[in-house]
């Protein structure tokens, strides 16, 4: 039997002009993940990491602790499928759009009102995007649609599965949402809507693992983080 960590990228810079670059704090937390990893004597036999900047830095962090500590630490092998949905660019290109609901109205004012709430305020909306966008109910043109991001994340998970030998132990470095598609194939999840939700709950770093053997793939733990301190606990 093997058993796969997937972990959560660290903490990216919401907000900035480049989203896909970790912040300050997102360094540290992959240093306390790179450290959890050392101290519970957890080694890999394969590495897989996302094409994000920010899911491969995260890696390069964790990895450079093991360098530290005179640990073996396997070359990553990049798999295309493992990138993130297209909500973030989705959510910008399908605004105006956004606006005709009285709801996001609401929350678009109060953001002109208050720019204090603007973390808060898009949060809302992102989420309400996604409710409407893996629903079918919201096309945009020009970014993949939720239905094929699914499909591209069950070919990357493939991939996985047919390097993954009998008493492997795997780390991938992804994101919450490619995640939470996962973990649906695992628990045969068919609501699309509860599949996006579950995006929301995966905190920075964090690990969900699986165990694999005889093309059985069974979630064992998810959106672990026991290497963090409170006030280092991040969702976006």
């Amino acid at each position: 039997m093997s058993k796969i960590y997937f972990f959560r990228h660290a903490q990216a810079s919401y907000l900035a002009n480049n989203y896909d670059k970790l912040s300050e704090k997102g360094e540290a937390q992959s240093a306390e993940l790179g450290k959890y990893l050392v101290d519970k004597k957890i080694q890999f036999d394969k590495i897989f990491v996302g094409p994000l900047e920010r899911q491969k830095h995260t890696c390069e962090i964790v990895s450079g602790i093991f360098a530290q500590n005179n640990l073996s630490f396997p070359s990553p092998v990049s798999i295309q499928e493992l990138k993130e949905h297209a909500g973030t660019e989705g959510v910008k290109l399908a605004y105006p759009q956004l606006l005709k609901n009285e709801q996001v109205r609401k929350w678009q004012q109060a953001i002109e009102a208050n720019p204090a709430l603007m973390k808060r305020n898009t949060l809302l909306i992102f989420q309400y995007f996604m409710n409407e966008w893996s629903a079918g109910n919201i096309r945009v043109e020009g970014i993949e649609p939720w239905l094929k991001f699914r499909s591209e994340v069950k070919k990357g998970l493939d991939t996985i599965l047919q390097n993954t030998d009998k008493g492997e132990t795997i780390a991938v470095f992804t994101s919450g949402g490619t995640i939470a598609s996962i973990a649906s194939e695992a628990l045969n999840m068919t609501d699309e809507t509860r599949i996006a939700a579950m995006n929301f709950s995966i905190r920075n770093t964090s690990f969900s693992s699986f165990l694999f053997s005889k093309n059985k793939f069974n979630l064992l733990s998810f959106n672990e983080l026991p290497h963090l301190s409170d006030d280092m606990i991040t969702f976006v």
